[in-house]
């Protein structure tokens, strides 16, 4: 057997059925063998910065380790900003990049590879030798699982076709260790109580990490008296809820802002709370704040708080109410907020005029709003174009259903995270929304779309600019026209690369191409020309 035969063997036994990537010389027999001896499903990507974010799209929506695998050389180099957005997601994933041999360093494809995934990634796994292949790649999977993030694990080319030797090191076991979950201490346990016991009107914030513990959080708000809110990351956690507040932050809608104005503790759970959370410290002013992670150096780090707790979200939540007797609020928790909540409209604060040769992108999210599925999978790109889709997010279902994969600003994010995420969840649509600038950085997924046929509706609200960029430049007396570009007709291009594609200037046109597209059964494009001159404050 040949080594990468061997790795094969080894990553098939960690249950992979999905690897992402681009092939060259030093992936491509590895995937061959993945393919036609384990009959893994190859999703192939024209970009290798693509692949590693549909891996990254792959594993948020399924829970499960998402795996891709580059050439050597400018195959990882590519990949640095994936690397470095599933580093900072802390994304359960194994990158497979073949290496130049360690004994040519004139090698045309040559450099040092493992400072660059460290830079990036942050862990990197060197498949040593023949003999310990299985074990590099148990420990590679291990290593992204247990910590979690993005692992590079590093194949030389002319290792990879050696022999296996007999009695080579056993695998590291393909289960990980579950970690236990890390219960606080007593002595916080009761400060966070007498905190809530003394509080007037509390807020309890969930992050991403307090996904699991959604019940807990909510029955400690019911017994607490406080209200709930989640960052933006975890919209839909507390969705039925009565006294849910939605999304916290820069994006909250004006009666969710006016709510958090008023309070006078917050404790997050799971959140790394950064400034647009607080949107600058101007969401809640007032606010005492009590922070709950696992992570005792993501305590404070991104804003300052008041104390914190170090422990499990869901096992802290259930220790606090334990000691904590009920409590009612009814002056926070009023019998009309329900009402106001349930009532609360969006649209009902935006002047949105008669469109004239590009739609307000209002007026076309509003549309989204009445015509989009519910049970979807909705993806974010990065752009100013980011904040309109916040309005649809009281449509958001939960369970892994909404992926903004923002943590490092980058742009191109879009159109490959909800191709990952569309093939880790087949059993739902996705619903992408990316901007005119973020595609064109990528364009040729557009045919990876095409290729993989699942049911993606790619939503481009083109503003013919980098509309970010725009916004800034002018106040500031710099020429805003060079961020703006000539208008192109991405629908024709969508076409040309095998998507069908409609394009919408006007309420009617919206409303005919979403008769002709839903339901979903497979990848189709909506080029929408948005004013430009419409602009989003908070994204």
């Amino acid at each position: 057997m040949k080594v990468f035969e061997a790795i094969c063997d080894a990553v098939v036994a960690h249950g992979v059925d999905t690897i992402f990537g681009l092939l060259g010389d030093a992936n491509m027999f590895l995937v061959a063998d993945l393919v036609h001896r384990h009959g893994v499903r190859f999703v192939a990507a024209r970009n290798e910065n693509a692949a590693v974010m549909m891996a990254d799209g792959y594993a948020r929506v399924t829970g499960r380790c998402g795996v891709a695998t580059v050439t050597h050389g400018p195959g990882l180099a590519v990949a640095g900003t994936a690397l470095t957005i599933a580093r900072q997601a802390r994304t359960p994933l194994v990158l497979i990049a073949g290496d130049t041999p360690p004994g040519d360093p004139l090698h045309v494809q040559h450099f040092d590879q493992q400072p660059y995934a460290l830079a990036t990634a942050g862990t990197f796994v060197p498949v040593a030798a023949a003999a310990t292949a299985v074990r590099d790649v148990g420990l590679a999977f291990r290593s992204a699982r247990e910590l979690p993030g993005p692992v590079v694990l590093n194949v030389p080319i002319d290792l990879a076709d050696e022999t296996v030797p007999p009695g080579t090191v056993a695998p590291v076991s393909v289960v990980p260790r579950v970690p236990r979950p890390l219960v606080p201490d007593p002595d916080d346990v009761d400060a966070l109580a007498r905190r809530l016991r003394s509080a007037r009107r509390p807020v309890l914030l969930a992050g991403r990490g307090a996904e699991s513990a959604a019940t807990a959080i909510r029955e400690l708000a019911d017994r607490s008296g406080a209200l709930l809110a989640t960052t933006l990351m975890a919209a839909g956690l507390f969705t039925g809820h009565p006294y849910d507040l939605g999304v916290a932050g820069g994006l909250s809608r004006p009666l969710t802002r006016r709510t958090l104005a008023g309070a006078d503790l917050v404790v997050t759970f799971g959140a790394g709370l950064n400034r647009w959370t607080t949107d600058h410290g101007a969401l809640f002013p007032e606010a005492v704040v009590v922070s709950v992670d696992v992570d005792p150096a993501a305590i404070g780090a991104r804003w300052p708080v008041a104390a914190g707790v170090r422990g499990d979200a869901g096992e802290t939540a259930r220790a606090v109410s334990a000691v904590l007797a009920p409590t009612r609020r009814p002056n926070w928790r009023s019998a009309d907020l329900p009402a106001e909540l349930a009532a609360a409209d969006p649209f009902a604060d935006l002047r949105i005029e008669s469109p004239t040769d590009r739609i307000d992108p209002r007026a076309f999210i509003r549309i989204c709003a009445e015509r989009l599925p519910r049970e979807r999978t909705t993806v974010v790109g990065v752009g100013h174009f980011g904040g309109w889709p916040n309005l649809l997010l009281d449509s958001v279902a939960t369970d892994r259903s909404f992926v903004a994969p923002w943590e490092f600003g980058s742009i191109g994010v879009g159109l490959p995270f909800s191709v990952g995420a569309a093939v880790g969840r087949p059993d739902r649509p996705v619903v992408a929304f990316e901007g005119d600038g973020s595609l064109l950085t990528g364009l040729g997924e557009l045919d990876t779309l095409a290729r993989v046929g699942a049911p993606v509706l790619l939503v481009l609200l083109d503003d013919a600019a980098y509309g970010a960029e725009v916004r800034k430049l002018a106040p500031r007396g710099a020429d805003p026209d060079l961020a703006r570009f000539p208008g192109r007709d991405l629908a024709a291009v969508a076409r040309a690369l095998g998507l069908p594609a409609w394009t919408v200037t006007d309420d009617a046109g919206a409303q005919a191409a979403f008769d002709e597209v839903l339901p979903l059964s497979g990848p189709a494009v909506l080029h929408v020309r948005v004013r430009p001159d419409v602009i989003q404050e908070k994204f």
